[in-house]
């Protein structure tokens, strides 16, 4: 895990980050879905009167009925398919396909016939059909505003989610969101055997960059090992703070030879930081442990891991320490 990102980890991100708000808007998802199925029953149901119409008006009705419904159909499909220019141009086609399907010039001077019956007819289907087109095509904006109103809501209501769940002065995630995706971790690895890390790290001389430098400087020092943190996950990992100066990492996937590497590697990143000049040296405990079976519950898991941290904390700090039962 370097600090600069990879191609195919960006991708990875992009793919996660529309994963994770895929499954957080699935409920605002369903209102679409439910609009298009609407839509799509209305189109079959009418296709069905139409058919008992044209049953019920008998052989030769039925084909006049028909040959009308037909017309109509194929100006509402364009017109709720396309925009302006394929609409009057399936207007302008399906009025002189049904005019000359009903064309019949039986009187003796063609001319008269023309202009007495089939320029009329001609121009009360082109009234029907354009009526057809603008309701269809009112309808379908109507639709799409009502798409674009559920988009927005659930845009921001997920924002307003992620915001509950971001710890404020680091943008990590919180306590709570940390306590959920360990949760969902160990109830994947007692299902499908998929193992995961996890991490909890503690800042050394943090009480002494507060007592030196106030709680400005100790808000600093945070934000810099929160970004430290998150810009070396993978997109799948869940980089939280945990409250004070205490942090933890889940690792998804990860197995008893990567954790402890992803610890140390941690451990290098902070002590290398640049932290505010002038102020004590911050470094930091790591407790990691692999978990290849589920353990009990979050709290044993989270147990472990910080047993891990202040066994690092008592061995001299500014170093990881690997749980022994991580690779059970």
């Amino acid at each position: 895990m370097a600090a600069r990102r990879s191609p195919s980890r960006l991708s990875w991100s992009r793919w996660a980050g529309r994963l994770r708000i895929g499954r957080l808007g699935r409920a605002e998802a369903g209102s679409a879905g439910q609009l298009r199925r609407v839509v799509r029953r209305l189109g079959i149901g009418l296709l069905v009167a139409a058919s008992l119409l044209v049953l019920a008006l008998g052989p030769r009705a039925g084909a006049e009925v028909a040959l009308a419904l037909a017309h109509l159909a194929v100006v509402a499909a364009a017109s709720w398919r396309f925009g302006p220019a394929g609409r009057w141009a399936t207007v302008g086609l399906a009025t002189a396909g049904w005019s000359a399907a009903r064309a019949e010039v039986t009187a003796p001077d063609w001319a008269e016939s023309v202009t007495t019956g089939l320029t009329w007819a001609a121009g009360v289907r082109l009234g029907a059909l354009t009526t057809v087109a603008l309701t269809v095509a009112a309808f379908r904006d109507a639709v799409r505003r009502v798409l674009r109103a559920e988009d927005a809501l659930a845009l921001s209501l997920l924002r307003e989610r992620d915001s509950a769940r971001r710890d404020r002065l680091t943008r990590l995630w919180n306590s709570r969101y940390l306590h959920e995706a360990l949760e969902q971790e160990i109830h994947r690895c007692r299902r499908y055997g998929r193992p995961f890390g996890l991490l909890v790290l503690d800042l050394d001389g943090f009480k002494a960059v507060n007592d030196l430098g106030g709680h400005e400087a100790g808000d600093r020092v945070l934000q810099v090992v929160g970004r430290a943190i998150r810009d070396n996950c993978r997109a799948t990992d869940v980089p939280a703070r945990l409250g004070g100066d205490e942090f933890a990492v889940i690792l998804p996937e990860a197995s008893r030879l990567t954790v402890p590497r992803y610890a140390r590697k941690l451990v290098d990143l902070i002590e290398r930081a640049a932290f505010l000049p002038g102020l004590p040296r911050v470094t930091a405990s790591v407790g990691a442990i692999a978990f290849e079976r589920a353990p009990a519950s979050v709290r044993a898991a989270l147990a472990a891991a910080d047993e891990a941290m202040y066994a690092a904390k008592r061995e001299g700090k500014n170093r990881v320490v690997v749980a022994p039962g991580a690779a059970r």
